[in-house]
């Protein structure tokens, strides 16, 4: 009993710092994050190199890249196996759940399978000097968004589309790069991922609860709060209680225990991380957006304070005049376009620029808070997401007019004549 506390702990520990280090934490500010994520990497990677040779390595960069999949299918292909193996035999004895939750199971399992399948291949969209009217469907709102050469492909920087140096592609409606599927989430999949996401939670909620029928029904058949247990080691008899209980199921279910816990934790992660994209799809915001408008909020109270704060040291008839001159909702900085992933951005967004910053004596207005333009209303937001614009008519026939252009023109070019 306490050797399985101990390790419990242990692994709690582990799993804590090993998510607080790798995800949680921004390398850019923090020392572990830094050392987790870039320092100690860079090290196995010159060691590896040392040892192995470059082709070795690069195959198992290769296997890296893939390294959070493989993760995702070694858990949940194993708790399946589990379930399957060993929790269907248990639903067969038990009184308390129905049987045809052995059916029920393999049709979830599916649907696990074909969302992450779908949510794995599905491209996000690619911006491209051809493909740019497919996607030019957002106007710039000229504070997270600005008319801009994208320095990767040296095209035009659409309106919330971002360069995604993971799958070297720029993005449109950019939203983060998720290391499960190993893909960027944008505008032709965020619809695959939501579903992805709904999908696991459903799985997860149900998974838990199956299992719990099937404890449950073992503590209720075998009246187990009112059996005596034995210590293994004194011999002394033991009243039962809440503890002793789980201990002896976990002993004689350790397999069908250990997912039930796996599953209750990650009902409610799930759970979380869904609710968080359904509000920022029913505002209309990506996760890229959502921390960019954190920095823009920060900057404006900011502002706002410094520019209040002046004002007392101003006369009456000054006041107003600043008030009413020296307005500005221009954001004092660059805003940048750092990695997102799916807990967030890795690293400073709101960057201030030395050129453009103003003198302490000359203290701006900020105005009021910049509004979010492409809020539709929540309707036609989760319409824009579940049936993206460039799968539109519109977009369509805009992009077909552009392919025809393209090639009256270079026809137009192959007909004239050299001139020398």
């Amino acid at each position: 009993m306490i050797i399985i506390t101990t390790a419990a702990i242990v692994f709690t520990l582990f799993a804590a710092v090993l998510l607080y280090a790798c995800i949680i934490a921004d390398p850019d500010t923090s020392n572990v994050g830094r050392f987790c994520t870039k320092e100690l990497p860079s090290f196995l990677y010159q060691q590896l190199d040392k040892t192995v040779g470059k082709k070795v390595l690069s195959r198992l960069q290769t296997l890296m890249e893939h390294a959070f999949q493989l993760c995702y299918l070694t858990v949940v292909l194993g708790s399946w196996s589990i379930m399957f193996c060993y929790g269907y035999e248990e639903i067969e004895k038990s009184n308390y759940i129905s049987t045809y939750h052995q059916y029920s199971g393999y049709v979830v399992f599916l649907m696990c399978m074909s969302s992450f399948h779908y949510a794995c291949n599905t491209p996000p969209g690619s911006v491209t000097a051809r493909t740019m009217p497919l996607f030019d469907h957002y106007q710039y709102d000229d504070v997270l968004y600005k008319n801009q050469i994208c320095q990767t492909l040296k095209i035009r920087k659409i309106a919330r589309s971002k360069y995604d140096r993971f799958t070297r592609r720029h993005v449109p409606r950019f939203d983060h790069f998720c290391g499960w599927i190993n893909q960027a989430v944008g505008e032709q999949n965020y619809r695959w991922f939501l579903l992805f996401l709904t999908v696991h939670v459903l799985m997860c909620f149900y998974g838990s609860w199956a299992v719990f029928r099937i404890l449950y029904g073992e503590v209720m058949d075998k009246d187990l709060f009112n059996a005596s247990f034995f210590n293994a080691v004194t011999g002394a008899e033991v009243h039962a209680d809440s503890w002793i209980v789980f201990h002896y199921l976990f002993l004689r279910h350790t397999q069908l225990c250990s997912i039930f816990v796996l599953m209750s934790v990650m009902s409610v992660v799930l759970c979380i991380f869904l609710a968080f994209h359904l509000y920022i799809t029913a505002i209309n915001m990506t996760t890229n957006e959502f921390f960019k408008w954190k920095s823009v909020r920060r900057w404006h109270k900011k502002e706002k304070q410094k520019y209040e704060q002046s004002l007392h040291y101003m006369d009456g008839a000054s006041k107003k005049a600043n008030s009413d001159s020296n307005k500005s909702s221009h954001v004092s900085g660059e805003l940048s376009d750092v990695d997102v992933g799916c807990t967030g951005p890795r690293g400073e967004l709101l960057r201030q620029s030395s050129a453009s910053s103003m003198p302490d004596s000359e203290v701006m207005d900020p105005g009021d808070f910049p509004a979010n333009i492409y809020n539709k209303g929540i309707i036609a937001n989760f319409k824009e997401v579940f049936y993206p614009y460039s799968f539109r008519d519109e977009a369509m026939q805009r992009y077909k007019m552009s392919l025809l252009n393209q090639r009256e023109s270079r026809k137009d070019s192959k007909g004239k004549p050299k001139t020398i």
